[in-house]
This record gives structure tokens, C-alpha cells and sequence, in this order.
């Protein structure tokens, strides 16, 4: 056994040149381009949930004051729809769409707003849409 060659067993030294007995220097780029992919589906899946989280609690908050504001006026829908817009800031404001119906002796706010997702086009790749559409309703007696 040459010194500085072989150590205990399976283990074995570098040579001075910087290369071991049987090389793998490849072996990290393909590790890496095998586990990139998931990364990355992983990093913009949550940052897509986040995103429609987001936008589903901004959507179900305007419906709810655009209900408060319903139950005291029952018959402004205009000013219904300004109540529910109010508190959805941030979203895009021409894609929102607000209703809102009496039924019965109580109001009914109906907030839509398509999501458009960060990751579209690789979505698209797939077959599959790259829009969620969100709904939120609320219903409140009427005062």
C-alpha cells in the first residue's frame, strides 16, 4: 500500500492532482437538475396558494361590509357594490364583480374575482386553466 493512497477500507484520499480513484464529477450537476424541478414547484406552489388566500379573504371582507352596508340600505345597489369595493384594495378593481338580492327579509352579497395565477403558462402547458375563480357571499338580516 502506497502512503497517502488508500485510507481504512472504502474510503479514499484525494491524489495531489485534486481527482479521486474513480470520478464523479458529474454526479452533482445531475443531483441538482434532478431536484431543481421540484424546488421550484414547490416555491411558486405556495406562493400561488398565498395568492389566492389573499385574494379569497379581501373578496369575503367586501362582501361582508357591502352586506353591513345592505342591511342598513336595502335598496342602493350602487352604493352596495362602493361598500364591497372599498376593501378590496390591491386586487385588480375591473375584475371584481359585486351582486347583491333581497331574499326574503334578509340581503345577499355575491363577490367574483378570477385569479390570475403567477404560473400561467406552465399551467397552460398542461391543459389546464390558468385562472381560479373565487366566489364569497354573505347574507345579513335586514335592519
Amino acid at each position: 500500500m502506497r502512503k497517502g493512497y488508500q485510507l481504512a477500507g472504502r474510503f479514499r484520499l484525494v491524489l495531489a492532482v485534486g481527482r479521486s480513484q474513480n470520478s464523479e464529477d458529474g454526479q452533482e450537476l445531475v443531483e441538482y437538475a434532478l431536484v431543481f424541478p421540484l424546488l421550484f414547484l414547490l416555491l411558486f406552489g405556495m406562493l400561488e396558494v398565498g395568492l389566492i388566500v389573499h385574494s379569497y379573504s379581501t373578496i369575503a371582507n367586501g362582501a361582508r361590509e357591502g352586506a353591513r352596508y345592505g342591511i342598513i340600505h336595502p335598496d342602493d345597489a350602487a352604493g352596495i357594490a362602493a361598500a364591497a369595493r372599498a376593501l378590496t384594495t390591491g386586487l385588480d378593481a375591473a375584475a371584481i364583480q359585486v351582486t347583491s338580492s333581497q331574499v326574503g327579509n334578509s340581503i345577499r352579497v355575491e363577490v367574483n374575482y378570477p385569479v390570475q395565477l403567477i404560473t400561467g403558462a406552465i399551467i397552460e402547458a398542461f391543459g389546464v386553466g390558468s385562472t381560479v375563480h373565487l366566489r364569497a357571499v354573505s347574507m345579513m338580516p335586514i335592519e
